[in-house]
This record gives structure tokens, sequence and C-alpha cells, in this order.
């Protein structure tokens, strides 16, 4: 079976429903639809926070890009042209509420907190525009040389004057996004930047973080050390930009201990930086980041008759702490005992030893969770060949990329979706006003 179509969207995630939408708002006349892999649309909005929809966030478009790990110039036409307050408009628009959770890093989420919600008004809105959707439907191969675009599918044949590819990435396979039509689009002559996990627990060398698996911390510190001795010229050449990135990043949050390393807001955010250049760095964490030196320094010598450990058990966790100083102990050696002495005979050198272990804390990471059980995916189609004005193809006249599938990634906190939401519309809108010629 043939179709055609005017606009043929490739992937039926938040890009892919944007995309759609925001074409059909510059012409009503244009004949749009999506080839959706799965049998519904928004599969991986569905679990986005937590499946709560955390959809964008509160800060203004500007402090956006410093939540954006890769390429965030490249975002700045399609931030701009559909910002934040944008889609919290749009949102309302369609019949959805929200919250701004203020405390929690300024993010937004839907106010019944069920992502399914937004979905359902999202078909609602397909369906209103007249906007065609076809489900189940995997592309097995595409030609996109000449004017006429066309799309295989198992059982029929779609042909578009245009197209926009919003496949995503490779983490959460089970929704779709599996990374395969990265390989159709490489037959294509597209540079692919190989998919590496973002947004993912981190593996550790050391191996007391798994004696406290599933305790946490709301809010600790880390920082990304270069390990220069394991850098030697050539990787500088060829990661260069990749480790200069890291001479700044620092970021707090939640963090839980897991059987393997760190997991949670906190190591998320850091994985992100470091899934291409693990090798050669080390992580140092403050676990009591709104205490000073001194202060603990203080807490400690208060009470002189008892233990460095009875002094600050009450300030973390019970069981964090009997861990973190027996490692702490450990370096010590048999001078001191920080559970059976008392702390007025504790040495500032020796003090020197608890403050590294609580504010400075070496971690090695040895590796990432897999990307499948990565939020986000981290590469795509290199930048440098889609307009970023645009999100049009340089190589390819009337295909445009949005979402995911494109060498993009960002933070916890909306960020992400925002930018799935943002690219979908400049595509969208960009293709759209391309063919003008169906306002006739």
């Amino acid at each position: 079976m043939k179709l055609k179509y005017d606009i043929a969207i490739v992937g039926g995630g938040a890009a892919g429903v944007m995309a759609a939408l925001s074409a059909r708002s510059v012409n009503p006349k244009l004949k749009i639809c999506i080839l959706e892999s799965k049998k519904t649309i928004g599969s991986k909005m569905r679990i986005t926070g937590g499946g709560r929809f955390n959809f964008t966030n509160n800060k203004d478009i500007s402090d956006f890009f410093c939540n954006i790990v890769r390429n965030e110039k490249f975002l700045f036409s399609s931030l701009y042209s559909f910002t934040n307050l944008d889609l919290i408009n749009f949102v309302k628009k369609i019949g959805l509420d929200y919250l701004v959770e203020e405390s929690n890093e300024e993010k937004i989420y839907l106010k019944s907190g069920n992502a399914m919600e937004a979905i359902e008004a999202f078909k609602r809105k397909l369906d209103e525009e007249n906007i065609e959707v076809f489900f189940n439907k995997k592309v097995e191969k595409i030609e996109i040389d000449g004017d006429l675009k066309k799309i295989y599918s198992s059982d029929f044949l779609i042909e578009s004057h245009g197209m926009i590819i919003s496949t995503g990435g490779s983490s959460y396979p089970q929704t779709g996004s599996d990374g395969k039509f990265q390989t159709i689009l490489k037959n294509h002559s597209y540079k692919i930047i190989d998919n590496k996990p973002a947004l993912v627990p981190i593996r550790l060398r050391e191996s007391w973080p798994k004696e406290i698996a599933g305790v946490s911390l709301k809010d600790i510190s880390i920082s990304i050390n270069k390990n220069n001795e394991k850098i030697d010229s050539l990787v500088k050449n060829d990661l260069s930009k990749e480790l200069y990135k890291l001479d700044k990043v620092v970021r707090r949050g939640g963090v839980v201990f897991t059987h393997r390393g760190i997991g949670g807001p906190a190591a998320l955010k850091i994985s992100s930086y470091i899934n291409r250049v693990i090798k050669f760095v080390t992580l140092e964490v403050d676990f009591i980041p709104n205490f000073s030196s001194d202060e603990i320094y203080k807490i400690i010598k208060e009470n002189p008759k008892k233990s460095v450990f009875a002094n600050i058990k009450d300030l973390l966790p019970t069981n964090f702490v009997n861990v973190i100083l027996r490692e702490a102990n450990m370096e010590i050696g048999k001078e001191y005992d920080l559970f059976k002495d008392n702390s007025s005979n504790l040495s500032k050198s020796t003090f020197g030893i608890v403050i590294k272990y609580l504010k400075k804390c070496k971690l090695e990471p040895t590796s990432l969770e897999d990307l499948s059980k990565a939020t986000v995916t981290s590469g795509g189609v290199d930048v440098s060949m889609i307009k970023s004005s645009t999100l049009e193809s340089k190589i390819h006249e009337g295909v445009y990329f949005a979402g995911e599938v494109i060498d993009i990634d960002a933070l916890t906190g909306g960020y992400n979706l925002q930018i799935a939401f943002s690219t979908g519309f400049l595509a969208g809108k960009s293709l759209a006003e391309k063919f003008s010629f169906y306002n006739d």
C-alpha cells in the first residue's frame, strides 16, 4: 500500500508530536502523518519524572543552557523559538494543569501527577488537528535523495515532500527508541556520535558503598578531578573538548548508595559529564556541604569526653557515618580511634583525615550502568550536519531532525523534555514554512 503526505514524521514521542502540531499551526492544509513504532504515542513521556511528567523547568530560559551537557549553543534557536513559558501555555491550552516544585530545583510537573493524562491530551489534539498516526510501524528503509522522500515499512510505503526524523536515542529501548534508526542514517552519509549512557548510576572501584546499599543522603556535592597521570598527549588531542568541560563541573543533590556504586540525582548528573572520559577522572565528594570544616571541628569539640563518632552521628545517617569513619580509621592507624577515643584528644592532623573522608572523599568510577538503563542518550546525529536555525539537514533538503536523535542532552529537571518539545516545534514550523506553496 502506498500513501502520500506533505509531511511525514518518523517517531511519535514528544519531539515528533510537537513537530506535527507546530507544522499544522503554520498551515492547516498540509497533509501530515506520524509513524510510531509502538502501540501508542509518547511511550517515554509516560515514565519521565517518575511517571509524573516533569515536562520543563520554571527557571528563566537563559538558565537552561548551563544545564545542557552537549552542544548547548546549537539549541539557542530552538529554545528561544519555543520557550518553557510557551510550553506551559501550550499545556494549559490542551486542558492540563501544572505545578511548580520550587524546593525541587523548580521542576514543573503535571498537577495530577499522572503522565498518561498528558499523553491522552496529546492524542486528542492530534485528532482535532487531523494528523494521522500510524502505530506499530517500524521503518525499515528510507529514500531521501530526491524531492520526494520515501519511507518503507513492512506493509506500506509513504511518500512525502518533507520528512522530520524524531526517532529518539538508545536509552529505554522498550519505549521504541532503540537507536536502530541511526544505522539507516549512517547509510545516508550522516555522522553519528557514539551513543553513551547519560543520567545513569555510576559504578565505583571502592567496595564500602556496597555495604550501605539503599542508604541515601539528601544533599551532597560532587566535583570531577582529571587524572593527569592517565591523560597522555594522544588522549588530550582526542578528548580535549570533553576534558576541558570538566574543569568547573560541580553538582549538588541527593545520592543513594547501590550494590555497585552510587545513584540518585547528583550522581546521575555527574554521569552525563564523564561518560566519554570515565577512565581519566576521579570524583571528589562533599558529604556534608552545608557545614564548613571549622563548623564540624566545633561540633566535635563541643563534647570533648565523647568520641568523634558520637559527636557527628546525628549529622548524617548512622550507618553511613559508621562506614565512612571506619575508612578514615584505617588511614589514621592505631594512634587514634574515632569510635572509642575522646574527641578532646583529636589532633589537627587526625581531624584533617576526618575532613578528607567527609568533605573531600575520593571515589574512582569504573563504568556507568548500561545504556538501556540510562534516562537519556548522549550522542546521535552530529550537529555539524544540521542547520541550528531551522533543524534542516545540511545534506538533504526537506529532511529535518528533532529531539534525542540529535547529539544533545541535558541534566535532570525537565530540560530534556523541553529540548524535545522545542526542537520539535522549530522543525515542524520550519518545514511547514518551507512548503508555503501549499497555501493556495
